[in-house]
């Protein structure tokens, strides 16, 4: 899982992601100077079923498209959608929104599932604390 750091354990916006803690660690101090946060987590997922296995708007497009194709009373067309097909479309599209969706990554949320946030800071040895 990645890494992320911030200048505070409640900040709104980390920085990321790392591939190791030892990472974020090093562009915290870059960023952030001697004193910040960091902790392991990654992006929530977004829902990419956006098609409900009610597929009434696909259906209602189909037939305004399609109605000149039906004949004078709709003879020559889809009398109805099948519970089945409609289940099966609906399986589909969802599949290929969701290839389409991670190949431009829609699939990534913006906010953060951290795990325990950890505070980097500046070790105060005795001998600096003299010095102080």
């Amino acid at each position: 899982m990645p890494w992320y750091h911030a200048p505070a354990a409640t900040s709104e916006f980390w920085f990321g992601p790392s591939d190791t803690r030892d990472a974020a660690i090093a562009k915290g101090k870059e960023r952030h100077g001697p004193r910040f946060w960091v902790a392991e987590g990654k992006p929530f997922e977004n829902d990419l079923n956006v098609f409900e296995p009610n597929i009434a708007p696909v259906v209602d497009r189909f037939d305004t498209l399609n109605e000149q194709n039906f004949g004078e009373d709709g003879e020559g067309g889809p009398l109805h959608w099948d519970e089945d097909a409609c289940a099966d479309l609906s399986r589909r599209l969802n599949a290929v929104f969701a290839a389409w969706a991670t190949a431009h990554g829609y699939q990534r949320g913006w906010q953060l599932d951290l795990r325990d946030s950890v505070e980097i800071r500046p070790v105060l040895t005795l001998a600096r604390a003299e010095a102080i």
